[in-house]
């Protein structure tokens, strides 16, 4: 069902399809034209980019808050996702132990621990 809207625009109605309509008071209805040189455009940009943000977030917090909650790069994000993948493992391991397949989770232990160790040092 359609119903129309006081500026003569017609709305269909909202039938729990889509997403939820923000709060007035969180959206982003105002803005601030800023004009920056190419270099500085690039600065803010690259800046953006290492802390996985867009060029608007970014300048946004960094003129509300005065700085930037890192974000975790991509590299960090790698190296979580390899230990999180140890740790499974290690559960694995503990699983098999627990057991009574000692012999195998040893050595198998050994070598987790040899590539955590390796993965650490890398850094």
């Amino acid at each position: 069902m359609k119903q129309e809207k006081k500026d003569g625009r017609e709305e269909q109605e909202q039938r729990g399809k889509g997403r939820p309509a923000k709060e007035e008071s969180k959206k982003l209805s105002r803005s601030i034209n800023l004009k920056l040189t190419v270099a500085d455009f690039d600065a803010i940009t690259g800046k953006a980019e290492s802390v996985g943000m867009k060029p608007t977030q970014y300048a946004r917090q960094m003129v509300l808050n005065g700085s930037i909650k890192s974000r975790y790069t991509k590299e960090e994000l790698d190296l979580r996702r390899k230990i999180a993948g140890m740790a499974n493992n290690l559960n694995q391991l503990a699983r098999r132990a627990n057991a009574g397949r000692f012999e195998d989770a040893g050595w198998e232990l050994v070598e987790l621990y040899d590539n955590l160790k390796k993965l650490l040092d890398d850094r």
